[in-house]
């Protein structure tokens, strides 16, 4: 992820990626969708403190139902990564991965920043998956990245998600 700097510059913020076997079919270009023309948001009407707390209501509902919760707040173009599968594309195959998860899915947002469009923002932070039967029981642990993508007319919706275990 990069960011243009003060002085016209760009640098990168995060470097977070997955490890997957190779696609076995033809590779398709993916490109994302139009942008929104600029009139179509109000820059500085998302902060980064307010991106945080959203994250964090993420989190709260995801306590109640990872499935719904998840449906609630990805956008239907979701890009979804973890270590050892291919990208699961689309808000049906990135919420039906989250079956496959045994346990207790929770994790912590540390920072956030928005563009300075207000069209395009970034979560990262700490997760931990605990055994369902014992809490205290570790599974797996690492840190993760979200982009945020706002829609015209609605809020922010998670476009990529991508999780690296330490």
């Amino acid at each position: 992820l990069w960011k243009k700097q003060p002085d016209g510059s760009w640098k990168f913020v995060v470097d977070l990626g997955i490890s997957h076997p190779q696609s076995g079919g033809p590779q398709k270009l993916w490109h994302p969708k139009d942008k929104p023309t600029m009139s179509e948001f109000m820059p500085g009407v998302w902060k980064a403190d307010e991106l945080i707390e959203k994250d964090r209501r993420f989190a709260a509902a995801a306590a109640k139902g990872l499935f719904p919760a998840f449906l609630s707040f990805a956008a239907p173009d979701i890009r979804l990564y973890r270590s050892g599968s291919l990208p699961f594309i689309g808000i049906e195959k990135s919420a039906n991965a989250f079956t496959s998860i045994k346990g207790n899915l929770t994790w912590t947002p540390i920072g956030a920043d928005i563009s300075r469009s207000a069209d395009l923002g970034y979560t990262h932070g700490t997760y931990e998956i605990t055994a369902a039967d014992d809490p205290k029981k570790v599974i797996e642990r690492g840190s993760y990245v979200r982009i945020w993508r706002g829609e015209p007319g609605l809020s922010l919706r998670v476009v990529l998600d991508v999780t690296n275990a330490h």
